[in-house]
């Protein structure tokens, strides 16, 4: 049988309409209170105001109670959720924003400065920045701990609580996010013992939208659905650590120094390549964003224009030099000399011939067939490091 009534402390009362109303603390057990504003005399039998307390029905004392704690509740909700998205970062699932230089051996992780140095910089390999995967994980919230490597297999795994489970191979153009294959442009890369990942492929994988900053050669990563975050600070910090003079005249766009960078240049059967001798290759949109160092020692190429007939390669060289370049179809090579019409400059242009008969007739493997540019894949300027142009006029280009 349910119990009928409960106690309260009578606070006031007074008239309504044709009835009374009062508002009472209500005693829901020993030590639990909860407030009624007002309710009827007809609810609420045996009152007695005289003596403060008020007996009320404990069915219609649950069910005032229950609305009231579902109020507090729905009234709760937006709070939650804005909680919620704030314990994303607080919880470090995805970083607010992460900033790679090309050329610079230094991240930026939400905007502070100075940022985290690395050993190595960032280098652009066909039209993609590639970075070591433990500093590109490391700086997207991946701990070493959750960044596996499978010799056998030349597998990277990345598995850190929160995130997708990413998965490449090396030489692989496919990329695993929770099982679900995407196809790259691009495959990941060992160099010197290093790995290298696509840095672009592998933050979309873990939930970040990208983006490139050509003017600063700067790459981008911040949340998805986020809004694109505030990087006065971090430009600034770049910009002061630029000399005060340009510190080659002439070029207005930045200098990547490929001293140290690349892959190991093999396979190539009629033209002598020295042993190690380093190898980057690069698009044409990436020789717009930036100037080349092939030399290490000031040798820079700064513009490469690529027609049936010529190559012009735009120079800076404090010694007036220019490098041959060698024409590559697929693993055959053709040497050509730069006219010197521009002895004693620093900034000039040289032109390269692309069809030089007498000298393929020469060529050590035997004679050569007259050069063909859509036949040619890429533009090799020698230097210390080579540097690979993507041929735009090749005819198998897709």
């Amino acid at each position: 049988m349910e119990q009928k009534f409960l106690l309260a402390r009578h606070i006031a009362h007074g008239k309504y309409n044709s009835g009374e109303w009062y508002h009472a603390e209500v005693f829901l057990a020993r030590h639990h209170t909860c407030p009624f504003r007002h309710f009827h005399a007809g609810d609420a039998p045996g009152i007695n105001p005289e003596k403060g307390v008020v007996f009320m029905s404990r069915r219609k004392v649950l069910i005032s109670v229950l609305v009231l704690l579902f109020l507090i509740a729905v009234l709760a909700l937006p709070a939650l959720a804005q909680q919620e998205k704030v314990d994303v970062y607080e919880n470090q699932k995805l970083v607010k924003s992460v900033v790679f230089q090309i050329g610079l051996k230094e991240y930026f992780v939400n905007g502070q400065t100075p940022g985290a140095k690395m050993d190595v910089a960032p280098f652009v390999e066909q039209g993609r920045t590639f970075v070591p995967v433990r500093y590109l994980s490391n700086a997207l919230g991946v701990e070493d701990k959750n960044i596996g490597w499978n010799e056998k297999a030349r597998l990277v795994t990345l598995k850190q609580p929160g995130y997708p489970v990413v998965e490449l191979v090396i030489g692989s153009r496919q990329l695993k996010s929770n099982g679900k294959v995407t196809n790259m442009d691009v495959s990941p890369l060992v160099r010197s013992g290093r790995t290298f990942l696509p840095a672009r492929w592998v933050a979309e994988a873990l939930g970040y939208q990208v983006d490139w900053d050509a003017s600063l050669g700067l790459v981008i990563c911040w949340p998805k659905g986020e809004p694109k975050p505030d990087l006065s600070a971090v430009k600034q910090y770049l910009n002061e650590q630029k000399p005060k003079e340009p510190q080659v005249p002439g070029i207005n766009k930045p200098v990547v120094d490929l001293k140290g960078q690349g892959e190991v240049m093999e396979g190539f059967y009629n033209y002598r390549i020295d042993p190690g001798q380093k190898i980057v290759y690069v698009t044409m949109d990436d020789i717009k964003a930036h100037a080349y160092d092939v030399s290490g020692d000031g040798d820079i190429v700064k513009d490469v224009r690529i027609t049936k007939d010529k190559i012009y390669v735009d120079w800076y060289s404090t010694g007036g030099v220019a490098f041959g370049v060698l024409l590559a179809e697929g693993k055959l090579l053709r040497y050509r000399d730069p006219d010197w019409a521009f002895y004693g400059k620093q900034n000039f242009t040289a032109q390269y011939s692309v069809v030089d008969d007498l000298r393929d007739k020469n060529d050590d493997t035997g004679s050569l067939p007259t050069a063909d540019i859509t036949k040619i894949t890429h533009i090799i300027i020698k230097g210390q490091t080579y540097l690979a142009i993507e041929n735009p006029l090749y005819a198998g280009k897709k």
